[in-house]
């Protein structure tokens, strides 16, 4: 390459020589010459030095990027190392987690099992202390019988004594609807106490009653009537209807204040052509009158009077006073703050009674009806017979 090179350089100093200053001698375009030859050998040396260090610098670049790709790669290992320890941390923090959540469960398991224990514990412990308690009223409750039973039972003929009401043993449940079992239960006891004592007292007790049937009620009155000894009725808490006559009619009432007692005109029901119905009705009304005029004579007014005031204190002629204006307007003969069972002189649970219908006090169940009532279908009325019978809460229906 150098034998090429000089060729040239002569020519372009030739060359140089003609286009510029003719007058050069030739010991300075020699000079020239050589100068040239110089430089191109020095740039053909540093080119070929260039050369020769391009294999060194694209080892050395190769070398740098592998370099890089081996860092890049520890890099990406040591990320993934890094996630893998996280997630082991992770895994870790989880499991402590659950570990804690399972031992707070088994604490709360055994708290829950201990409150239960302690509760169980508690029960027995008052069921114990009931059992004892039960014991000991029952033989405080033995101790009172036999005194009562070894003290002689006494049947004043005025159980009125300083203002309070002494209730013998000679006492007659009367409770419920008034039907023929009522009736008979009550007929037959009087009947009883009669033939054990035709003098001493004896006493209906009335707790609640709604009333009933007129013909079961009169089968009543009919007994007290004529009964040797007298009959009294105790109401301790409502009557109404047949049951308000049966008070009214005895020879002697005893109410407290606040009692309730309600007189109505009776209800019934009539089916059949216009003739049948004015025939039954008919009989109702002379049922009713028969019945009817005996309260107003008791309490001393007019039966048209007594009809027209059930409509003057109320709409619906239900005609309701508490015990002592009762008393004021004759419909009861006495008013007691205190009424004393003398008979009962021992707690055991006396031998339940047969049932009786419902009497809407809190044992009634049935349909709601109108106006919220409950209703209660009443048996159909025997021959001649009709309902006298009130409970607000309760629509009756005759079957």
């Amino acid at each position: 390459m150098p034998r090429l090179v000089l060729p040239f350089l002569l020519l372009a100093a030739a060359v140089s020589a003609q286009q510029g200053n003719f007058r050069k001698t030739p010991e300075t375009i020699q000079a020239e010459v050589e100068a040239e030859v110089i430089r191109a050998r020095l740039e053909l040396g540093a080119a070929e030095r260039m050369r020769a260090r391009l294999p060194l610098s694209l080892e050395m670049r190769k070398l740098e990027v592998e370099t890089s790709v081996r860092a890049a790669r520890a890099d990406a290992a040591a990320a993934e190392s890094d996630a893998e320890r996280a997630r082991l941390g992770l895994d870790a923090a989880l499991a402590a987690a659950r570990a804690a959540v399972a031992s707070a469960d088994k604490d709360r398991a055994r708290a829950e099992l201990e409150v239960v224990a302690r509760l169980a514990n508690a029960e027995v412990s008052l069921e114990y202390s009931k059992v004892a308690s039960v014991a000991t009223i029952a033989r405080l409750q033995q101790k009172v019988s036999e005194i009562a039973a070894g003290a002689k039972m006494t049947y004043p003929k005025d159980p009125l004594i300083d203002g309070v009401l002494h209730i013998s043993d000679r006492r007659i449940p009367f409770n419920g609807v008034v039907n023929d079992r009522l009736a008979r239960e009550v007929t037959s006891a009087i009947a009883f106490f009669n033939a054990q004592d035709g003098e001493a007292p004896i006493f209906i007790v009335i707790d609640r009653s709604p009333g009933g049937s007129v013909m079961s009620g009169y089968m009543i009155l009919q007994a007290m009537e004529t009964s040797k000894a007298p009959v009294y009725v105790v109401v301790k808490g409502y009557c109404a209807s047949m049951a308000a006559i049966v008070t009214t009619l005895a020879k002697r009432s005893f109410v407290y204040p606040q009692t309730i007692v309600l007189h109505h005109q009776a209800s019934t029901g009539v089916s059949g052509n216009m003739t049948q119905m004015q025939e039954q009705l008919k009989w109702s009304k002379v049922w009713c009158e028969r019945i009817f005029v005996k309260v107003a004579a008791r309490i001393g007014v007019p039966l048209d009077d007594f009809v027209v005031n059930m409509y003057k204190a109320t709409s619906t002629g239900d005609w309701k006073v508490h015990g002592d204006e009762a008393g004021r307007m004759k419909w009861v003969t006495d008013v007691v703050e205190r009424m004393n069972e003398d008979g009962v002189t021992s707690s055991s649970t006396p031998p339940p009674p047969a049932a009786l219908p419902q009497t809407g006090f809190g044992d009634t169940e049935g349909r709601a009806g109108a106006q919220g009532r409950v209703r209660e279908e009443l048996p159909p009325s025997g021959p001649c017979d009709l309902w006298w019978i009130y409970d607000p809460r309760v629509e009756y229906i005759v079957r």
